[in-house]
């Protein structure tokens, strides 16, 4: 709503945008101190220099880009189009990456014996087979996550990625 109908949110939204926006900054704190498991050696790290070099390659900066206090910057910026822009084009970013991961993720709730039954398992590109898809690497699987994501929330339909089951 405040994309399209605001310029500037009203008090009351304004006060519940601050408060998410510290509980946006608090999780940054905290995300320093979270220990995590070496993906190597499978032993919990709890030294917080290694946590701290962790988040920062990661997460940090999304996270740091969602407290930012972007009404605050938009009501002070003398170009207040751009930055409204800016700020849907992260926001469409963000739902379109968080969309493409819970899209891969439905897709790996099935055993990989019947991964050939789910959206990116049944896919099949000229002479190129996505039925061992956790075999692909990576990047591959999550473009394609991606594409289905877009093309899910463009509804253009998929052309090359229909649905292997009834139930789907």
């Amino acid at each position: 709503m405040e994309f399209g109908f605001f310029r500037g949110l009203p008090e009351n939204l304004f006060i519940l945008d601050i408060v998410g926006q510290i509980a946006f900054l608090l999780d940054i704190v905290l995300q320093f101190f979270v220990a995590f498991r070496d993906s190597q050696t499978y032993r919990m790290i709890y030294k917080r220099t290694p946590i701290a070099l962790r988040y920062l390659k990661s997460g940090f900066v999304i996270d740091l880009l969602a407290c930012m206090p972007w009404d605050i910057i938009f009501k002070a910026s003398g170009k207040k189009e751009e930055v409204r822009i800016i700020k849907l084009l992260a926001v469409e970013l963000y739902c379109t990456h968080t969309a493409a991961c819970i899209f891969y993720y439905l897709a790996t709730t099935l055993p990989p014996s019947e991964e050939g039954y789910t959206w990116i398992g049944s896919l099949k590109l000229g002479d190129y087979s996505y039925s061992h898809f956790r075999e692909i690497d990576i990047w591959k699987r999550y473009t394609t996550s991606l594409y289905f994501a877009i093309v899910t929330m463009a509804t253009v339909g998929y052309g090359d990625i229909h649905a292997a089951i009834l139930g789907k």
